[in-house]
């Protein structure tokens, strides 16, 4: 089988006879490099081509002309290894943040209260159980989280406290969407009951349901998932993996994030309402002790905390600032 060009045709013979096609009647892929040319004529046939200036040119005319010129040429494939990593932070770092944000705000309440249902019963399944605390503790602790919300002042109207034993989760507080803020039986006894430290903990997880984070990490792995599906297309194997690691990166980084704001307000509002905001200093120290013996300093409640010693050090500015204005 011979082709060749001519007049603006290509001419197929394959020995028995000669078939013209013109540009509109074949379909051809993308010119990729040097590789061959796969060129699909009317009737169903691929033929397969060395790739030569005339052909390329009759396929992709000045398109095609471009397309070569960019895969190419020595600058702009430099130039691309510094505009793809530039591109791919200003859309996972400040685009896809700030776009959650935004969404995040507008999420009805009662979104929140069945996904907090949801999560809490996924968890009371898989991980938590029922709280091994005396009846009495629980009723004490409660009330002292009463009284922080009657010196306080939240967008929040509604908080409810549960406890729950978990030997997976460890010493662990978390918050829900709808306000329902968990502490586990292990947190407890490890703060040996402190209703100081307690409180502390306990205004950190007001922070992240008075900042919506709940929602916004849910908006952002959505959004995350949607720029990666737009930019890698519907890709498999290792790009896979990859693509499982890249959302693991983003949503610890927007974690870390989330969790210097919630410290923030639990230090601001311990002051506010007249307690010590060394408390949380202290409650950090508490946590930190269950990092003795590990690899790193990272916070024990999830991976993705900031490190334990900088959030005890931001604590103590806190705290030393208290001082200073009681001394005046």
């Amino acid at each position: 089988m011979t082709c060749a060009l001519r007049d603006g045709t290509l001419v197929v013979d394959d020995g028995e006879a000669q078939r013209i096609y013109r540009r509109n009647e074949v379909t051809v892929q993308s010119k990729l490099g040097n590789l061959p040319r796969e060129i699909t004529l009317g009737n169903g046939m691929l033929l397969v081509l060395p790739g030569t200036l005339s052909l390329d040119k009759w396929l992709d005319g000045n398109k095609g002309g471009r397309l070569s010129f960019l895969e190419s040429n020595r600058r702009v494939i430099v130039g691309s290894f510094v505009v793809v990593p530039l591109l791919l932070y200003l859309v996972f770092g400040k685009l896809i943040p700030a776009m959650a944000l935004h969404f995040a705000a507008f999420v009805p309440m009662n979104a929140k209260v069945v996904a907090s249902e949801q999560t809490l019963t996924a968890l009371d399944y898989s991980a938590l159980s029922p709280s091994e605390l005396s009846a009495e503790t629980r009723q004490s602790i409660s009330q002292g989280f009463k009284d922080v919300l009657r010196d306080i002042r939240t967008q929040h109207q509604h908080f409810t406290v549960l406890f729950r034993h978990s030997d997976i989760m460890g010493p662990n507080a978390f918050a829900l969407p709808d306000g329902t803020i968990v502490f586990t039986d292990q947190l407890v006894e490890l703060v040996s009951q402190n209703q100081a430290l307690l409180d502390a903990i306990f205004l950190h997880e007001i922070g992240h349901v008075e900042h919506n984070h709940s929602m916004q990490l849910v908006a952002e792995s959505l959004f995350a998932t949607v720029g990666f599906s737009l930019l890698f297309g519907d890709v498999s194997g290792a790009v896979e993996a990859f693509f499982g690691v890249g959302s693991s990166v983003v949503h610890n980084k927007f974690s870390q994030a989330h969790e210097w704001e919630a410290d923030n307000f639990a230090l601001t509002t311990l002051k506010e309402s007249h307690r010590d905001p060394a408390a949380f200093k202290q409650a950090m120290e508490k946590l930190a002790t269950l990092m003795s013996g590990s690899t790193g300093e990272e916070m024990s409640w999830f991976q993705s905390h900031p490190l334990i010693q900088q959030r005890i050090e931001n604590a103590e500015g806190y705290s030393s600032t208290n001082d200073d204005n009681n001394t005046d």
